[in-house]
């Protein structure tokens, strides 16, 4: 009951009143238009990373620019966006003691998370520490299933067991946070030895 009255107040407060699409320019930096219109000129941007990242002891690099379509970048947009609302919803409804327990946040990192997830491809397997609520969400979690597992309701991600600290979702390949610092370490070991087997 609590978990579906947070998600409805969460979808009320989260529709957008004014549009603003950002676009990135050739030198990396961003611009939003004063009328607020979506700006890009083509269907596509590519992004240079040139300079931004080291590698270590790998054989080929990662390309150093990326393309992107309008639609993918709006997605990227919706779902930060979605994680941040779904993260202050939380954060007010911990403080309002109808959270218990701990809740761990995530707002603030939502680019990490989203950037990951475009990176990965869906096979991929994911591990994170314990704040994931947000890689929850991007890895095929639904803002109702991490309210409703924070709320510790049966209708959460993990059936309202595993609380802020221990989402798990196998059928998309996130094999959960862990609540012990450095407790990712062997579960990642072992999902690496599995993926290099299978």
């Amino acid at each position: 009951m609590i978990a579906s009255k947070a998600a409805s107040l969460f979808l009320r407060r989260s529709i957008p009143t004014a549009t603003a699409a950002a676009t990135r320019s050739n030198v990396g930096r961003t611009t939003i238009g004063a009328s607020g219109a979506r700006m890009m000129s083509s269907d596509t941007v590519t992004f240079d990373l040139t300079g931004s990242f080291e590698t270590y002891k790998l054989d080929t690099a990662p390309n150093d620019t990326i393309e992107m379509t309008k639609e993918e970048l709006l997605e990227h947009f919706e779902l930060m966006y979605t994680m941040r609302r779904m993260e202050i919803t939380c954060d007010n409804e911990y403080k309002a003691r109808a959270i218990r327990g701990f809740c761990h946040l995530y707002d603030g990192q939502e680019a990490v998370a989203t950037g990951i997830n475009a990176a990965f491809d869906p096979e991929d397997s994911w591990i994170t520490s314990y704040r994931c609520h947000c890689t929850a969400l991007a890895r095929g979690g639904s803002v109702a299933s991490v309210l409703g597992e924070l709320f510790g309701n049966v209708d959460g991600q993990t059936q309202g067991k595993g609380g802020s600290m221990h989402f798990y979702n196998k059928a998309h390949n996130f094999f959960g946070g862990q609540g012990i610092v450095g407790a990712q370490v062997p579960v990642g070991l072992g999902l690496a030895f599995a993926n290099h087997y299978n």
